[in-house]
């Protein structure tokens, strides 16, 4: 260190807590746009009887994982130092993270529609509630997380 210089100041908990929060917020964005498309093509898929509604929903969610890995590899949780086998490595993991996160989703709404008696409709905002948090703590920490030094 020569004069005048300071050394780095440890983080806070306050910066760290923001951090987080924007790099969730970030993951939200990028969720919300995977989330339409994924509803888009499923919708249309299935409303012009191009393709069966599973088979359309499946086509959808394939479609729409592509949309939320790009976004959170390159804007909710950056590597600069990636290579071609880490890029591969996160895509693998966080493939499995979605494809977990679409069944307990398709199981929590079959469900629902089968023992529960409350509308449909509720169900499926139910289902969908409750993947995200799952899926953002399974990203931060498994999918997307750097690798120790």
């Amino acid at each position: 260190m020569t004069t005048g210089d300071t050394p780095p100041r440890p983080q806070t908990s306050r910066h760290r807590l923001f951090t987080e929060m924007f790099t969730a917020w970030r993951f939200g964005i990028v969720g919300l746009a995977a989330t339409a498309t994924h509803a888009g093509i499923a919708l249309a898929l299935t409303v012009s009887g191009l393709a069966h509604p599973l088979v359309a929903n499946l086509i959808a969610f394939l479609v729409a994982f592509a949309v939320s890995f790009l976004g959170h590899h390159v804007w909710s949780f950056p590597d600069s130092a990636s290579t071609a086998r880490r890029r591969r490595r996160r895509m693998m993991r966080f493939f499995a993270l979605a494809f977990a996160g679409f069944a307990a989703n398709s199981a929590a709404l079959a469900g629902w529609l089968a023992w529960v008696p409350l509308p449909d409709a509720l169900g499926v905002i139910v289902s969908i509630g409750l993947i995200p948090l799952v899926t953002y703590l399974g990203a931060r920490m498994w999918a997307f997380a750097e690798p120790a030094v």
